[in-house]
């Protein structure tokens, strides 16, 4: 169980080359809860504390909101479907998903592997009436019992979010910072989604 939980953090946020049919979703309690994620990640609901609390009901744990570090990019509304489902476990997986790369903390963009054109992202989860919320130094701050319900098994580490949201975030944080080179990483960067959304393609590309 521990290397597949493992395995499954890994194929979370790394992107395969798909060559299987996409899943249709059908409204499975277990798609649903992925449905959900997508929608907070496309309000941009992880790039602020207040949204990540919210968002943190989907999952059986979850972190503290990560003030900086990277920032995970993709697009969402893709097809997804429920795998399998073995007792209190099951596993969703979503496709023809675009991995649009990632912001670093200091707001540099980094473009996707240009020879992946579709992302699966797999999720896993757990049927369950518990909840912890996990402080920034790995202690459990606190935990509730509520109702029964699908929850996403692994734990949120990074913020993600798709590049119309990080642009307004990139706006807000370059009006906010004093440093020359955050700005210039952050114009950079606002121009090179700007390219991408336009259908130029891959940014490293443009």
């Amino acid at each position: 169980m521990n290397v597949f939980r493992t395995t499954v953090v890994v194929l979370l946020w790394a992107p395969t080359i798909l060559t299987a049919q996409a899943p249709q979703s059908s409204g499975k309690p277990t798609e649903l809860v992925v449905v959900e994620y997508e929608r907070l990640v496309a309000n941009g609901a992880f790039l602020t504390p207040e949204g990540w609390k919210k968002a943190g009901k989907l999952y059986e744990q979850s972190n503290a909101f990560p003030p900086d570090g990277r920032i995970l990019l993709m697009a969402t509304g893709g097809n997804l479907g429920e795998d399998w489902v073995k007792g209190n476990e099951a596993q969703v997986e979503t496709k023809w998903t675009d991995d649009m790369g990632t912001i670093d903390s200091t707001l540099r963009f980094k473009p996707p592997n240009p020879l992946v054109t579709m992302t699966s992202y797999v999720f896993r989860l757990v049927y369950t009436n518990k909840h912890r919320d996990i402080g920034r130094n790995g202690e459990t701050v606190r935990e509730s019992t509520g109702p029964w319900e699908w929850k996403l098994a692994e734990p949120q580490t990074y913020r993600v979010a798709t590049p119309v949201r990080a642009i307004e975030y990139l706006v807000l944080m370059r009006e906010k910072t004093d440093s020359p080179l955050i700005k210039q990483n952050a114009d950079k960067t606002i121009a090179a989604l700007k390219r991408t959304m336009n259908g130029c393609g891959r940014a490293s590309a443009c």
